[in-house]
């Protein structure tokens, strides 16, 4: 006995199997791990190392790409008792905008291209906690269209 397929079952099939619109969250990893050194020994000097923690402390939303140095305010935020967030509403641009994450205790960041699907950012940080420096500790961050 031979069946016939529906063409709408066929199309429904080849729509499942295609990569599909990514909407998810975009973060920063909360940590990393980092290997420095020293550029130049200093005469009568030992370089060592501290095992201070490599964690998110803060981020920076470029509209653009990052050299070209365009980075807008947060247009938003909140505050409880333990918590404090920063809030950027993206809208539609043909540079696209892009991530920036920092780190305490390094000088190294990473930074990536946000989907054109992303509309908004926020960042959560704790009130009464701070890092070595002076950086913020960073409870999360997420961007991703915005809420309905």
């Amino acid at each position: 006995m031979i069946r016939r397929i529906s063409p709408s079952l066929v199309v429904l099939a080849v729509a499942v199997a295609l990569p599909t619109v990514v909407l998810a969250d975009v973060g920063c990893p909360m940590k990393i791990e980092v290997s420095q050194s020293l550029a130049t020994p200093q005469a009568g000097w030992t370089d060592g190392q501290d095992k201070l923690p490599t964690k998110l402390a803060g981020i920076s939303v470029f509209d653009g790409p990052p050299e070209q140095l365009a980075e807008p305010v947060p247009d938003d935020g909140a505050e409880t008792r333990d918590s404090r967030s920063d809030i950027w509403t993206l809208a539609k641009n043909e540079r696209g905008y892009w991530l920036t994450c920092r780190y305490s205790s390094t000088t190294v960041t990473l930074t990536r291209q946000l989907p054109a699907t992303v509309t908004r950012c926020e960042t959560v940080y704790e009130k009464q906690l701070s890092f070595i420096g002076g950086a913020a500790v960073v409870r999360s961050v997420a961007c991703g269209p915005a809420a309905p």
